[in-house]
């Protein structure tokens, strides 16, 4: 495949990508900080590498928090979404060297988790410390926002537990 190939080709993954985690934002908005954007984006950094994972991120919060039919985000709570995803989608391309970190799935799987609860920790505070100096009242926005950030620390630890190794699986064996 020549170079030129080679890059149309992850540029079109990487719209494939973005498009899939939008569309399952979209699909799960009803219920609260339980998502698979998360995880589509990780996924997106192993395929693509640190650049292509993190550009996946950045473009699926854009997308998801300007279009999303609730109403757009706070300027400076889309931006921290952006970086949140984008920090998420190049931890991705770590998950080649997680996977051999023990050949029994389940501890892989636990690895995973605690992969998922991690990203999704990082996320959580840039956001809510993003909408806190938004609205000028920082301590109890974060305080208000440790209920929902529970919620998705948990549904975040189980759908990479039983997903990210699944989904890594399915791409290395084509």
């Amino acid at each position: 495949m020549s170079a030129a190939l080679k890059t149309t080709h992850k540029i079109a993954l990487a719209g494939l990508l973005s498009s899939l985690a939008v569309a399952l934002g979209f699909l799960l908005m009803a219920v609260p900080n339980v998502e698979l954007i998360t995880l589509v984006v990780f996924v997106s950094g192993s395929i693509l590498g640190v650049r292509g994972g993190a550009l996946v991120g950045v473009v699926t919060m854009l997308i998801y928090s300007v279009a999303n039919p609730m109403g757009a985000a706070i300027p400076l709570v889309t931006v921290s979404q952006a970086a949140g995803q984008g920090v998420v989608g190049a931890l991705g391309a770590t998950a080649p060297m997680l996977r051999r970190v023990s050949t029994r799935r389940v501890a892989r799987n636990a690895v995973f988790a605690a992969v998922g609860v991690a990203v999704t920790l990082q996320y959580d505070l840039l956001t809510n410390l993003a909408l806190g100096v938004s609205v000028g009242s920082v301590l109890p926005v974060m305080a208000v926002g440790l209920v929902f950030s529970l919620i998705h620390f948990v549904s975040n630890g189980m759908i990479f537990f039983f997903l990210a190794d699944v989904l890594m699986s399915v791409r290395d064996n084509g």
